[in-house]
């Protein structure tokens, strides 16, 4: 009678679709659960890099600006260091030298024995 009880709970089994179901139930809703935890996760690291790039940005504009203020003041220092021997071992010292940047499409002609002056010298960088 035993070995009956355990045909029919096996055949019964077998009928019922219920545990393999519930077993893969079980299984996708983990596999959801991780994912759903993931997502999370990253929807937080991206609201934290969009607070740190919004911080970097005035850095990134205040290094800009002090660029801009240093190249102005190594332009003057390199025609000062044409006249003045402090300049010039200055400018020696630090190895500054002006490299102009691309010239523009359209360059104004010169006319004359006219040499441009530091303001409207092209942008470029400066190589310490």
């Amino acid at each position: 009678m035993n070995a009956e009880k355990e045909r029919e709970l096996t055949q019964l089994v077998r009928r019922n679709p219920f545990w393999i179901c519930l077993a893969i139930f079980a299984v996708l809703s983990c596999d959801y659960g991780f994912r759903l935890g993931n997502l999370f996760q990253q929807r937080q690291q991206l609201s934290e890099t969009q607070l740190v790039q919004a911080q970097n940005m005035g850095a990134l504009a205040q290094a800009q600006q002090l660029e801009r203020r240093l190249e102005g003041l190594s332009l003057e220092l390199l025609q000062v260091a044409r006249t003045n021997a402090t300049a010039n071992q200055i400018v020696r010292d630090f190895n500054i030298q002006w490299n102009p940047g691309p010239a523009p499409a359209a360059p104004a002609p010169v006319t004359g024995n006219q040499q441009p002056s530091a303001s409207s010298a092209k942008p470029g960088g400066l190589q310490p």
